[in-house]
């Protein structure tokens, strides 16, 4: 417990997002728990400025290779105000599905900043994008270059592709989160020839270039480095074997954030984060420029770009100590349970991937922390708890966190507003922002009963 009680204390002291206010925890200035008052709970609040320093991290960390395009992943958050906020840092975007496309084409993208991705595209979808003049289209299957080259015929329009392959290198993530080793996607590297030949010979599908994902949440660059260095040979191969030159790399994204501060073996745990943009950014501009320097280098971080740009704020809506005994009916121990206002359909990874969230009594940051408490939230589910604390299942928190107490999970921006369901009919949550003049303002509402119903036909 001493230890997290030193974490928290760092954290407050030298996170450039929180500090403390008399008892208080602030996020970019604002009072967290008086924003939990004003507010209905749960909800999420963003910070603009925390994006718009992620997304300057990035764009410096490619610095040495100044033809480099930066598309977010759309996929990690796409609240319209959100999108909105990366069009306005100059960067680009990348989409998984046509509603993520059109998202992205109202809120003021135009069609050429925008990278059009996914194992499954359906023949609108395609038509949609080729209409639109997306920048590219990753191509995953011979099922969708067949798809894409019918459509082209008949509208006698261009299309821009890439070739998704799969390098076939592990990395120690989450087993849900690899992308290029035994995964659904790419297709295998031996085909890659056959595939860009395919595309060369076509009369409107044109061939840019490569295109690969390692995974998520990679805690060493190594991975990168090693996927970056096959796409290469196998780039420069097909240069030759094809007389044809590509005009640009993709290599995805997969950038990690650390969700653990303390010292840890990033390789073992890769909720540690690891690397930061720097060493992504060197692994995979050190294995190009081995090839060539005046390709473009196109990259799709999300996780980086809004992980830390977000804090979940839940209320304590409930409290007991339950006894624990054994087969025999021996009590084993006592455990002090709080009861929150979220549960895992608000924030799924905590269930689906074990996620590790920090959590801090926003209403009482001052005090030591000093009591170990198991938190559930309000789900009829037996699951719905949180089990990933700082010991086991247990959370440590000031022993007088009482009901009304506001606490916040911190780092959770990517994955988890657009996870939302409204299993037990409970709605997904307001997300909030702390705009870069540091006021709040809601930028999505909490859904309505109007809303539950609405899709019903009865």
């Amino acid at each position: 417990m001493s230890q997290f009680n030193d974490t928290k204390k760092y954290i407050l002291d030298n996170d450039r997002r929180f500090c403390k206010s008399n008892k208080n925890l602030m996020f970019e200035g604002v009072n967290l728990n008086e924003l939990g008052k004003k507010y209905t709970t749960p909800f999420y609040v963003y910070s603009e400025k925390e994006i718009l320093r992620n997304i300057d991290e990035i764009k410096k960390a490619f610095k040495n290779h100044s033809n480099t395009k930066i598309f977010y992943a759309s996929k990690a958050c796409s609240v319209m105000k959100i999108l909105k906020i990366v069009k306005e840092s100059g960067i680009c975007v990348e989409a998984n599905s046509i509603y993520e496309v059109k998202k992205c084409l109202e809120i003021g993208f135009k069609g050429e900043q925008i990278v059009f991705n996914g194992v499954v595209k359906k023949k609108y979808e395609l038509e949609f994008a080729i209409r639109n003049d997306l920048y590219l289209i990753n191509i995953d299957s011979f099922f969708e270059l067949n798809i894409i080259e019918e459509i082209t015929n008949r509208l006698k329009k261009n299309a821009n592709v890439c070739v998704r392959i799969e390098p076939n290198v592990s990395s120690p993530t989450h087993p849900g989160l690899i992308t290029a080793f035994h995964a659904k996607s790419g297709i295998d590297l031996q085909d890659a020839e056959y595939m860009c030949k395919k595309i060369i010979n076509m009369k409107y599908v044109k061939l840019k270039g490569l295109h690969m994902h390692v995974g998520d949440q990679v805690p060493t660059s190594e991975p990168f480095r090693k996927a970056t260095e096959v796409m290469v040979k196998e780039a420069a191969r097909l240069e030759r074997v094809l007389n044809f030159k590509f005009d640009l790399i993709n290599v995805g994204g997969g950038i990690p954030v650390p969700y653990k501060y303390e010292k840890g073996n990033a390789q073992e745990d890769y909720l540690y984060g690891g690397i930061n943009s720097y060493d992504f950014a060197s692994a995979i501009i050190n294995e190009i420029h081995k090839w060539r320097k005046d390709i473009e280098i196109c990259i799709e971080p999300g996780r980086k770009v809004v992980s830390s740009s977000a804090v979940l704020l839940t209320s304590v809506s409930c409290e007991k100590t339950k006894t624990n005994y054994d087969e025999n009916n021996n009590v084993q121990d006592l455990v002090d349970w709080k009861f929150v206002d979220v549960g895992y359909s608000i924030i799924s990874d905590s269930l689906h991937f074990d996620w590790y969230f920090y959590l801090l009594n926003a209403s009482k940051t001052n005090v030591e922390y000093n009591n170990w408490f198991k938190v559930a939230g309000p789900l009829c589910d037996g699951g719905d708890y949180f089990h990933q604390g700082v010991a086991g299942e247990f959370f440590a928190l000031p022993s007088n966190t009482e009901v009304g107490d506001i606490l916040a999970f911190l780092d959770a921006g990517a994955y988890t507003i657009e996870s939302q369901t409204v299993y037990n009919n409970r709605p997904r949550t307001a997300v909030v922002l702390i705009n870069k003049e540091g006021k709040d303002e809601l930028i999505r509402r909490e859904d309505s009963y109007e809303d539950m119903v609405k899709y019903d036909i009865y």
